[in-house]
């Protein structure tokens, strides 16, 4: 028995559960573009993530939660809402696997945003190892796309949402290291969920919204499987070097391809796999030169 809750209470098992929550939610958030826009999905997600939220921290109340870390949550999460819009829409114009290998690039952007956000050393080794994960992803892009042929339509914005998604999302746990040592990961998942709903709650002012109770139920699991990605993100986060939970997220990869298949009957192309193969290898190179 103490291994057993020894393995499951492990910050590489947690970070490992936090991005299997982060594929369901995106798959649910797939399946549910079918009928509404990805701006009203994001909307109900984070207002459900606001909910249980509220009531994890009713639960458990970890500590008092003052006001003073609000405007730094406020700040992150904007690119949190910006991340999750971004990749939201991108699931919705390419196959989940390619998404997901896509957004593997956002574990190669820490690396060079914790050197301009928090003056980390960037060696050699880590720029070189970004530049090969960048060429794979591009191959990704340069190879389903016309880019080459000027074509700029929505089908490549497709391609590039998940890069820029990774972007903000990098930006954002990279500031998420300001708080996760000295933080709970239930006061960090209250501010993660609560605050960045403050930034959708006009759409339901704005749009005409005609809900179903099974859209409901949706959204409901969508809020569900994004508190539960924060939360288990910041719980690995604080127990273990960021060089050694970050290499986790290629795991999606994995589980995007699963759920993909099983859920929307995709087969991503060989390009996919072939792209992925080297951004996967150069995440797994820096994340190895950090910890020399």
């Amino acid at each position: 028995m103490p291994e057993r809750q020894s393995l499951f209470l492990s910050p590489y098992f947690i970070g490992v559960l936090a991005i299997f929550f982060a594929a369901c939610m995106n798959t649910s958030i797939k399946g549910l573009s079918a009928n509404e826009s990805v701006i009203i999905i994001t909307a109900w997600r984070y207002l459900f993530g606001a909910i249980y939220a509220g009531l994890l921290w009713l639960a458990f109340r970890p500590e008092p939660i003052g006001l003073r870390g609000a405007p730094f949550h406020l700040f992150r999460g904007a690119f949190q809402v910006a991340a999750a819009g971004l990749f939201f829409w991108a699931v919705t114009q390419i196959p989940l696997a390619t998404a997901g290998a896509l957004g593997l690039t956002g574990t190669l952007m820490i690396g060079p945003l914790a050197w301009v956000l928090l003056g980390e050393t960037m060696t050699k080794q880590v720029f070189l190892g970004t530049l090969a994960g960048f060429a794979g992803a591009w191959y990704i892009v340069f190879s389903e796309t016309d880019i080459l042929l000027g074509d700029f339509s929505e089908h490549l914005l497709g391609y590039l949402a998940p890069m820029l998604a990774s972007l903000c999302l990098s930006v954002s746990v990279v500031l998420l290291r300001f708080r996760a040592q000295t933080e709970s990961p239930i006061v960090i998942a209250f501010f993660a969920n609560t605050l960045p709903a403050l930034y959708v709650l006009p759409i339901f002012f704005m749009l005409e919204i005609n809900l179903s109770v099974l859209q409901l139920s949706g959204y409901a699991l969508a809020g569900f499987f994004g508190l539960g990605y924060w939360t288990c993100t910041t719980f690995a986060y604080a127990r273990a070097p960021a060089a050694r939970i970050a290499p986790l997220t290629n795991t999606n990869l994995i589980f995007a391809s699963i759920m993909g298949f099983v859920f929307f009957n995709e087969i991503p192309p060989l390009s996919t796999w072939i792209g992925a193969i080297i951004i996967v290898i150069a995440c797994i190179y820096v994340a190895r030169v950090k910890e020399v």
